[in-house]
């Protein structure tokens, strides 16, 4: 299942006494928004929620991601993402880890 193919990463306990967000609230660097190409279908993870892509979608950058994997920059360039790599809603691309 694809949502075992994404790791958000696990952080430390913090021991001091300052507050700590309630996992409702998490902080969005924890829970990113992001495009993953996985078994030849794109994925669509937003408040961590994973879903098939339906739709092409335009980033705020204008960067066009679509339903085949393929990333189309404002400029006309295109790049294709390989098998476990994501393009998160800034543009940036990365490998997904599976746990």
């Amino acid at each position: 299942m694809i949502a075992a193919t994404l790791s958000f990463g696990a952080f430390a306990q913090d021991t001091t006494n300052t507050p700590t967000t309630p996992p409702t609230e998490q902080p969005q660097q924890q829970r990113k928004d992001m495009y993953v190409f996985k078994n030849n279908k794109m994925w669509v993870v937003k408040n961590g929620n994973i879903t098939a892509m339906a739709d092409d979608a335009t980033l705020s950058n204008g960067i066009v991601v679509k339903t085949t994997g393929e990333i189309v920059a404002p400029g006309g360039q295109k790049e294709a993402l390989k098998e476990g790599q994501y393009i998160d809603a800034d543009g940036k691309i990365g490998e997904a880890t599976e746990k």
